[in-house]
Order: structure tokens, then sequence, then C-alpha cells
């Protein structure tokens, strides 16, 4: 039997914080501790299963690839299907308790060993977005059908009986004062480690809920910028393979006109291990990209890294970076990587 979601009640009102002077950055240290070449793909998903192993998602080739710090593959696994073991749909990966590594393909999570054991399946919202790592139970975002509000839903699901734990829906930025220049309104979410939820916007600003409070601010090191010739064309072969046609020449240029959002697309927000909010950010994105890191609301620094950031996960003191390398071949081919790099943790820098 499947148990009747509870809504979580709404309450309290918004707030915002004080803005900065935007575009300065106070860069914190990280350093590189080495780098490793995955498939080409169209995903940005990452996920770090323990500090020396990291899974990502092979598109081409409809399966997850889990290779350790020194280059080797521990496990690459999966196929397009409905099977056990197999994928349908759009994938995401997510680190699990015990060095599991979780799968999230349209309506379902199934659990992995990173050598591509299976050990569970469970149903889920359709489109569910897991917003942290998992234990016995997945907290994630996913799209109500049929609503015309775009209001998010965020469900925790056991995974044993995929029947839901709880479940609370978020009103839409608007709803909160936010002057959004889209519909949809939020990002992918972040779950932190005292329940409190962070999520951005197609904006500049960004929303914490903690309980029943929320509040929306501004990351102090945004500065407007245009797409790059690179950000245009990964909109362009991204819009043909969602929709199977490329986009017209209008849409495209709408898109080259448009202020680009604060944070990168997919899973731009994650919690570190010291409850530390950690945004991955549009900046530049070429020869380097940048992370911004906020206490509660309060902006903390940032950390630069090479190459242009696609997706990125963190583990203790490690942070693993899904990159695109600038192109070094004559046909102007991208590489991809991910690098790992070490930060200090809080009250040591």
């Amino acid at each position: 039997m499947v148990a009747l979601p509870v809504v979580l009640a709404f309450g309290g009102a918004a707030c915002s914080t004080t803005e900065a002077e935007p575009g300065s950055i106070t860069l914190l240290a990280a350093e590189l501790i080495t780098s490793v070449e995955v498939p080409l793909s169209e995903s940005v998903s990452v996920a770090l299963v323990d500090s020396s192993t990291v899974c990502v998602v092979d598109s081409y080739e409809v399966r997850v690839v889990c290779v350790r710090r020194d280059g080797s593959t521990v496990g690459a696994f999966g196929r397009e299907g409905e099977g056990p073991g197999e994928f349908d749909g759009a994938l995401r990966v997510i680190r699990g308790s015990g060095g599991t590594l979780g799968v999230s393909d349209g309506d379902r999570v199934t659990v992995f060993e990173p050598s591509g054991t299976v050990l569970s399946s469970a149903r889920v919202p359709f489109l569910f977005r897991p917003m942290a790592p998992f234990g016995q139970t997945v907290v994630g975002a996913y799209e109500m059908s049929g609503s015309p509000t775009y209001r998010m839903p965020v469900a925790e699901v056991d995974l044993g009986s995929g029947d839901f734990v709880r479940q609370r829906l978020l009103p839409h930025p608007t709803e909160l004062g936010v002057p959004m220049g889209c519909e949809r309104g939020y990002t992918t979410g972040a779950l932190g480690p005292d329940g409190q939820m962070a999520f951005g916007t197609c904006q500049s600003d960004l929303v914490l809920w903690d309980s029943d409070d929320v509040v929306t601010f501004r990351d102090p090191t945004y500065a407007s910028e245009l797409p790059s010739e690179t950000d245009v064309e990964t909109h362009r072969e991204r819009w043909r393979l969602a929709f199977g046609v490329a986009p017209s020449e209008s849409q495209m240029l709408a898109y080259a006109e448009t202020l680009k959002w604060v944070t990168i697309p997919g899973r731009s927000l994650i919690y570190d291990d010291w409850g530390r909010l950690w945004v991955a950010i549009q900046r530049d994105r070429h020869a380097f990209s940048y992370f911004s890191i906020f206490s509660d609301t309060t902006y903390v620094g940032s950390v630069r890294v090479r190459d242009r950031v696609e997706g990125y996960d963190l583990l203790g003191s490690t942070l693993a970076v899904l990159v695109e390398r600038l192109p070094d071949d004559p046909a102007g081919i991208p590489g991809r990587g991910v690098d790992w790099y070490r930060f200090e943790p809080p009250g040591r820098n």
C-alpha cells in the first residue's frame, strides 16, 4: 500500500538580506590533487561515492562509469531499457550511504555498488531530482504534472517501499516577491544537514528555506554577463538533443542577448559537511570557473578551479569537478574530465 503524501503547512514571511557591492571575489585556497579523463557526454551529473571514486553518466551509451583517482575503472554499467540495471530517460547520479550510488532515471531510483551490482530499486515521482546524499530515504524535488503554477514539490521517499515519508509544496518565487524573467522559477535545490533547503532562481536570487522561514538573498560576486560563444553552442546542441530539432535563429538570438543566470545548469547547489552552501556560478566558465560559498546567507568566499565546470560533488574536504576542457584538437572537440581538489575546512584557512 502506498501511503498518502502529507503536504506540510507553509507559513512565515519572506525577507531579504543586505546586498553587497556586486562583482568582487574573495578567493579561498583549493589544491588540485589529480585529474582523470571521462567519456564525452551531454550529462552534467557526477557523484563522489568515496574520496577516491567518482561516478559520471555516459549519455551516448546510456550507462554509468565509475573511476578511481588513478584513472582505473571500477565499473561501467547499464544500457537502455526498463529491466534491472537498465536505464530509461535522463540519468542523475547521487551518493548513497556505505559507498553506494543512486541513479535516478525517469520515475525510479536504483541503488548500485560502484562496480555495477544492483542493490535495490524504488519508484519515485517523475523527473525526481535528489537534493542530497541518501540513506534509507532520499529527498528530492520534481515536476508536478498538469500544474499551471510551477510550484515546487519536495518529497522524502522511502527507498525500501517507495512510500512518501513527507512532502512539501513550495510557492513560486514570485509569491515571495522575487522578480522573475522565467516561469518555472527554481533550479535543482540542495538539502542541508539541518534540514534547510536552498534553491537558485532563473535570475540572480537565491532562496533559503529553514523550517517555515524563508529568506531571499543574492550572490555578491554576481556580475551581469551575456552568454559566451561556448554557452551559445552548448545551448544549441542541448536544445537539439532535447527536442530533436535545432532551435530557430530567432530563439538563439534571444538566448544570446539574455543575461546569464547566476547558477550553472544541473545540480549547482550543494551543502558541504560543515553546513556551508556551495553555489557553482556562471561567471567566466572558460579558462576558469568559480564556486561561491555561504554560511547561512553570508558570503564567506569563493573557490576557483580550472576549465569549464559542468557539475561537481563534495565529500569532506574533497571537491570533485566535472569539467569540459578547452579544445586542443583541430576538430575543436573539447575534452571531458574530473579534477580532484582538496580545500581547507572552515576555521583552518
